[in-house]
């Protein structure tokens, strides 16, 4: 929906406005209305709104007056003036300030709806180009907060877009939402709606959240910065369950991937816990300032390669020792925060890297215990549940593939879309690439490669019969970036390329 904001000092004219034409059968809805330029102007600073409908003769605050406000403070705002005949002055001064259109009074429904289509069609443009933009800037900034492109290729993704210098110093945040529907419009109207508002880059994440970047930012004006924000996050429609947390200061862009991860896990702590826990999780994660004496220690510089290839290949009595001798060494902090910090760690890595299915409450509960554990046994102990967890999952999956195959073929037919190796995979799951190459083709008894083309091509399939998007596009969704690979791959194991194929199982 489009939001318009109604302005008239005459209240039936501001009641016929509302009631003229069918607003929401045709993509719009009144969010607000004012009586005066001055109110008008306090409540755009509280809600949202995308069309500006006002009288251009008021008192206190004259139309003119509010749009040459608005311009300063909110630019992308579209706007309608309502006119007398003895107003063409102030019309041609309006013009000026790029109004849309204006109306003569009495309104006419059909010339209002007139206008406001033309609006719609501006917006949406304007919409699908920023969008766009955004999009691409975005995957190539969350790949690299993420582990999956190297700084120096950042780098170069990034000379695309010049006036975004990341640099440190830095801030981060991290809003995350529950949504009982994903609705991606609405996120693309909230990204771009920080964008503007706030002094932050706004980054929408594929997982449907939304990651802040505050540049240049100086200890002075970081407190009113986030003030700022949360203001504007506060006035703005949300889903009942969301969570925001950010970083302290950034000084080292070699920590970024760790103040990322601690960010995630944060929000997830406090996505899972009440309210009144939401301080424990602020101590884990926020307490490492630069005066800290935990400030250069994240909990993920201790899981290393080898400690989690143990696990992965369920070498329990090993990787129960090296835990044992990494935990140790925070034995006698007190409190123990980054003993918690680096269980926790380790719990969201066996439950979201080798997709563990854990009960809701089994989840909360163990969190509980990593949260108030106080001494070494205390955690080992639950070192130990986990363990149980992780080998009761595995026994219950296919008994024909390895802990490992079988994670890495969970992992294949949820991130299909993604771009994917043995190499990427075998990073991302501590074995050497060549010989997860080698393992795959002797379980699965296919080669790695031949199994992701059967599979993205059968997705393709499907979605070629039950969607109207072109061949290229759906080629994209189930991960080839190059539409001329995916002709061939399809002509390749079907005999017709995607459009034949199509043309043919739709006629049976």
């Amino acid at each position: 929906m489009i939001r318009v904001m109604l302005v008239d000092d005459e209240p039936l004219i501001l009641e016929g406005l509302k009631n003229i034409i069918p607003w929401e059968s045709l993509g719009f809805q009144v969010v607000e209305t004012a009586r005066d330029g001055l109110e008008a102007l306090k409540k755009s600073r509280e809600v949202p709104f995308d069309i500006l409908i006002t009288d251009i003769k008021m008192p206190e605050l004259t139309g003119l007056e509010l749009i040459r406000q608005l311009k300063k403070e909110q630019d992308h705002i579209h706007t309608i003036v309502l006119s007398g005949f003895q107003e063409f002055g102030l019309i041609k001064e309006g013009l000026q300030l790029g109004i849309e259109n204006y109306l003569l009074k009495p309104i006419k429904e059909d010339e209002l709806i007139s206008s406001l289509l033309h609006v719609k069609e501006k917006i949406k443009r304007a919409t699908l180009e920023e969008e766009s933009f955004l999009v691409l800037r975005d995957h190539s900034i969350w790949r690299w907060f993420v582990g999956k492109m190297g700084f120096e290729e950042f780098k170069q993704r990034m000379s695309f877009y010049p006036e975004l210098q990341v640099t440190p110093p830095l801030r981060m945040g991290l809003l995350k939402m529950e949504w009982d529907e994903q609705n991606e419009t609405y996120l693309h109207m909230l990204q771009m709606t920080f964008e503007r508002e706030t002094n932050a880059v706004s980054v929408l994440t594929p997982t449907g959240n939304i990651l802040l970047l505050w540049l240049n930012c100086s200890d002075e004006t970081w407190g009113e910065e986030l003030e700022k924000f949360t203001i504007r996050l506060n006035s703005m429609k949300k889903p009942s369950e969301f969570v925001f947390v950010h970083s302290k200061k950034v000084t080292d862009l070699n920590q970024i991937q760790n103040v990322f991860r601690e960010l995630e896990m944060a929000s997830e702590l406090k996505m899972l816990l009440p309210e009144k826990e939401h301080s424990l999780a602020e101590q884990l994660y926020s307490s490492k300032d630069k005066n800290s004496a935990q400030a250069q220690k994240y909990s993920s510089n201790y899981l290393n390669h080898d400690v989690l290839e143990q696990l992965a290949n369920q070498n329990y009595v090993s990787f129960k020792k090296s835990m044992g001798e990494i935990l140790a060494q925070f034995e006698h902090e007190k409190p123990p925060l980054l003993m918690k910090s680096v269980l926790l760690e380790f719990f969201f890595h066996v439950k979201n890297k080798f997709f563990l299915h854990i009960d809701y409450e089994v989840y909360v509960q163990t969190l509980h215990q990593i949260l108030y554990l106080e001494t070494l046994d205390d955690a080992l102990i639950i070192i130990d549940k986990c363990i149980e967890m992780f080998d009761v999952d595995f026994s219950l999956q296919d008994q024909k593939y390895s802990p490992i195959i079988q994670t890495v073929l969970n992992y294949i037919h949820q991130n299909l879309s993604e771009e994917m190796s043995l190499k990427t995979l075998g990073n991302s799951f501590h074995i050497n690439p060549i010989y997860l190459g080698q393992l795959f083709q002797k379980e699965v008894n296919c080669s790695f490669t031949k199994y992701l083309n059967k599979l993205r091509i059968e997705k393709s399939k499907n979605l070629l019969l039950h969607s109207y998007e072109k061949a290229g596009t759906i080629g994209k969704k189930v991960g080839y970036t190059d539409a001329t690979y995916f002709y061939k791959q399809f002509k390749k194991l079907e005999g017709l390329t995607p459009s034949e194929w199509k043309k043919v199982h739709q006629q049976n």
